[in-house]
């Protein structure tokens, strides 16, 4: 921070500005797996993430990211201290005039001047917290309850028995068609984005599922592992918790009699 930055601010900004405690990102997969809403909402370089509690509306963790320099760096890291355990409705009612108030070294001296932006700008990120939260609180309690969902199916003695009586009573023809349509839903579009594609090859036993890579997958080493793994997952988690997903080996096609050199087989 420059000399002619921090000679308007309070220590006590120009120590959390050094060192913030609240820095960092939250990434909804995390909320997900939790099973927590996750608001996240930006005003000019400030970033702030709220993981809460749907059932109850407690904020249980927070962060905060900005390239705004210390003002907001102070603001935000009291701002994320103050609301841990909070509800959203009670963090949303500290004003960033409150937080600069606790920021003074002395009562009668600002912390932060007062023709600031970032007091304005803090404002109003507190008041989109508000607005965002419902339909964040909504979508959370959906996939709560999906996730909760597949674990019974996937993870309990009882959901794997159901699960397998639906799976059995179909043809196989009716499970090829439930794991491409849901193939075509969740894994298609990313793997022809990339300039790639899978196809069916036949399924086995009524659990392993024989594909075939396409396009850019083909021979590529993604395709084989993390690919693979999501690929497989998804199925899991979605169709039937037995499949398992193995991919043509490009060997399988060569004629063994045929010569390294692609020639026609020897006579003997």
């Amino acid at each position: 921070m420059s000399e002619d930055v921090t000679s308007t601010l309070s220590q006590k900004v120009q120590d959390i500005a050094k060192s913030p405690k609240y820095r960092g990102a939250i990434f909804q997969i995390e909320a997900d797996e939790k099973g927590l809403a996750l608001v996240d909402v930006k005003e000019a370089s400030l970033k702030v993430y709220l993981m809460i509690d749907p059932d109850c509306d407690k904020i249980l963790e927070t962060r905060f990211f900005t390239y705004g320099g210390p003002v907001f760096t102070a603001l935000a890291d009291t701002f994320c201290k103050k609301i841990q355990m909070v509800t959203v409705d009670d963090a949303c009612k500290i004003t960033a005039e409150s937080i600069e108030e606790e920021l003074r070294d002395v009562p009668e001296v600002r912390a932060i001047a007062a023709d600031a932006p970032e007091i304005g700008q803090m404002n109003k990120l507190t008041a989109r917290i508000l607005e965002e939260y419902p339909e964040k609180k909504a979508t959370a309690i959906i996939i709560r309850e999906k996730m909760e969902r597949i674990k019974y199916r996937t993870q309990t003695a009882e959901g794997r028995a159901e699960a397998d009586a639906e799976w059995n009573a179909m043809t196989k023809i009716q499970q090829i068609e439930k794991i491409e349509e849901w193939l075509h839903k969740s894994v298609r579009g990313t793997l022809q984005g990339d300039g790639g594609d899978l196809e069916i090859l036949d399924l086995v036993d009524g659990n392993r599922l024989k594909i075939r890579f396409q396009g850019a997958c083909a021979g590529c080493g993604s395709a084989m592992g993390g690919t693979l793994f999501y690929i497989e997952d998804e199925l899991k988690n979605n169709v039937y918790y037995n499949l398992v997903v193995e991919p043509e080996d490009p060997l399988d096609n060569i004629n063994p009699d045929a010569s390294v050199f692609g020639g026609e087989p020897s006579e003997t």
